[in-house]
C-alpha cells in the first residue's frame, strides 16, 4: 500500500529525530509513495542501526495510523559508498529527479517530500539538509586518500 501524504511527513519528522540522535549528516532526501531515499553521512552511528531503527519506527507508527500489522518497509535497504565528487552530485540529482521520473512532479522543487527545493530554490523543506561543499574538480575524492 503506497505511503499517504501524512505518512510521507510522518517518515520525514522520524527523519529529522533520527539525525538528532545518530548525530549523522543530511544531504538529500525524496520520500516516495513506495520508497524513500537517503543521501546521508554516518559518523557516530552505523549506518545498519540508523537505517534499522528509522525504519522500525516508522513502520511502528505508520501500521498503528492503519490499524494493521506487519512490515510496511522491505527487509533490507541498499546503500552505495560515493568515493568522487561526481558520484555526491549525481546522486543528488537522481534522489531528486525520483518525483518528476515517476510523473509525480512536474519538476523536483514541487515535491513537498524532497530536500530538492533547498538546492535548487532556496525554499522552506521539511528537513533542512547539511551544508556540504562539493569539489568543483568531479574526480576528487570526497575525503582524504591515503598515500596521496
Amino acid at each position: 500500500m503506497p505511503l499517504s501524504p501524512d505518512e510521507r511527513s510522518l517518515c520525514l519528522e522520524h527523519l529529522a529525530v533520527a539525525r538528532q540522535q545518530f548525530r549523522f549528516m543530511l544531504f538529500a532526501y525524496v520520500m516516495m509513495p513506495d520508497h524513500a531515499h537517503l543521501l546521508l553521512s554516518a559518523f557516530e552511528s552505523e549506518l545498519p542501526r540508523i537505517m534499522r531503527d528509522w525504519k522500525s519506527k516508522t513502520g511502528f507508527a505508520i501500521a498503528k495510523l492503519r490499524g494493521v500489522k506487519g512490515a510496511i518497509w522491505q527487509a533490507r535497504y541498499f546503500d552505495f559508498i560515493l568515493r568522487r565528487a561526481s558520484d555526491f552530485s549525481k546522486k543528488l540529482m537522481y534522489i531528486h529527479e525520483n518525483p518528476v521520473a515517476a510523473g509525480l512532479a512536474a519538476k523536483a522543487e514541487e515535491w513537498p517530500w524532497s530536500s530538492a527545493a533547498h538546492y535548487i530554490s532556496k525554499g522552506k523543506v521539511a528537513v533542512e539538509p547539511d551544508a556540504f561543499d562539493i569539489p568543483v574538480d568531479p574526480n576528487q575524492p570526497l575525503w582524504p586518500v591515503p598515500g596521496r
